[in-house]
């Protein structure tokens, strides 16, 4: 089917994702369309930490298994360091038919393709694609189907459902143990994290990086302790 810029899309890509061609930019201008409801984790007892020290050990609490979809922000641009280290804990632990949702993808995870050559990540939704990832989507070694959108389309993606996102993974330059996190505050200050505001109101479990680990309460908060699972300390994320 021939869409509004004149490409024509497979049928086969249609019935997979179940959507239709672009129709243009202002196609879904007054649009209307219905939040899926969002899932909340009450913690009781305890001294309430959420500070964790294994990556591994965060990925078995949050449910971590084949075919899940996890996410990423862009913050960081060529200097990210978070997502590279999260997916070199899961291509070790062995998980398959991984969807990465981010909101951008770079040179800084170039070393993704051998894992979309083995099967590790099969999925990719994003706001683009750069780099050797780009270069391996277009030479067809992703099995499964690439999604590009704009980031307010992948905000109403989140919001609606469309998109599902089991464990987001979310660096912040500054963060305390019960997981208030801002862009600033550290040793890799990066601006407000809006990217990821979205990914930590709806995924299933949301895991903050940080590399600068700061005292309660780590105010103004860009992004709520009441929003975040786990808090893990690491040597670096970009």
């Amino acid at each position: 089917m021939i869409n509004a810029v004149g490409r024509d899309i497979p049928d086969v890509v249609l019935a997979e994702t179940g959507k239709t061609v672009f129709q243009g930019s202002r196609h879904f201008d007054d649009y209307t369309y219905e939040k899926t409801a969002v899932k909340a984790r009450a913690r009781i007892g305890g001294e309430g930490s959420k500070l964790e020290k294994d990556l591994q050990e965060v990925l078995r609490k949050c449910n971590a298994h084949d075919g899940m979809t996890i996410s990423f922000h862009h913050h960081f641009r060529e200097g990210d360091l978070v997502a590279m280290q999260v997916m070199q804990a899961i291509h070790e632990m062995g998980f398959k038919n991984i969807t990465i949702c981010a909101s951008s993808l770079s040179k800084a995870q170039d070393e993704l393709v051998p894992m979309l050559e083995d099967g590790t990540v099969t999925h990719i939704e994003s706001s683009g694609v750069r780099g050797k990832i780009g270069e391996a989507i277009s030479e067809g070694k992703l099995q499964g189907i690439a999604i590009l959108r704009s980031h307010g389309g992948r905000v109403r993606a989140i919001e609606t459902g469309e998109t599902k996102i089991d464990i987001a993974f979310i660096g912040a330059p500054s963060c305390d143990e019960y997981g208030n996190c801002r862009g600033t505050g550290g040793n890799s200050n990066c601006g407000v994290l809006s990217y990821s505001a979205i990914d930590a109101e709806y995924a299933e479990y949301v895991v903050v990086l940080t590399d600068c680990l700061v005292s309660f309460p780590n105010f103004p908060a860009d992004i709520s302790m009441t929003d975040v699972d786990y808090v893990l300390k690491v040597d670096a994320i970009g």
